[in-house]
Parts: structure tokens; sequence; C-alpha cells
């Protein structure tokens, strides 16, 4: 087991490593599951944690680290492409919080 932040890294795949209430889990047999955008292919995953509320942005760099850690841990053909393009749209996210955070 690899641990990231929040997240550990196991046989079965990518878990947010909490006693709370928010449960995140990314099973090792989807891990490089994609999905087209208007921006073009994306990890899907990726994608899925970043709409979540509840993590934070420390939490998903974490996530990104476990990701690629995982990725090539499992063997399952990442991508750099499509990473650099999954985390261009989840950096605009974050851009796109903070401008709303500034305008209250």
């Amino acid at each position: 087991m690899m641990v990231f932040g929040n997240w550990k890294v196991t046989a079965e795949g990518i878990a947010w490593n909490s006693n709370g209430f928010n449960h995140f889990l990314i099973p090792k047999t989807s891990l490089n599951a994609t999905r087209m955008t208007a921006e073009g292919v994306l990890y899907e995953w990726i994608l899925l944690a970043t709409e979540e509320d509840w993590l934070t942005q420390n939490d998903l760099y974490d996530l990104n680290f476990a990701f690629v850690y995982a990725m090539a841990k499992f063997n399952m053909g990442f991508n750099y492409d499509i990473f650099d393009d999954t985390l261009e749209v989840q950096y605009e996210q974050f851009d796109d919080e903070e401008e709303e955070e500034e305008e209250f």
C-alpha cells in the first residue's frame, strides 16, 4: 500500500483514507476510464473527484499523484497527453472556484 495525503493505493485501486462520512473509491478495473468532452478525451475519475465539493485542492493534487502511481503500478497504459488535458480542465475549475469566492 502507498499513501498520498488522504489517499491510499491498494491492490483494489485508490481509496479516500478517512474515517469521516465522505467516501471516494476508484476501482483498479476502471482506473483508466476516459470521458469525451469538448476539451477532448479526459480521465473520468479525476474529473469526478474534481466535481466533489468536499475535496480540497490539496486533496485533488494528492489524488493526481496517487493516480499516476496507480496507473503505473497496475500497468494501465497511462497517457500523458490525456492526463495533461485532464489537469488543464481541473485547474480551470480551480480558477473558476477562486473567482466565485472573490465575488463574495
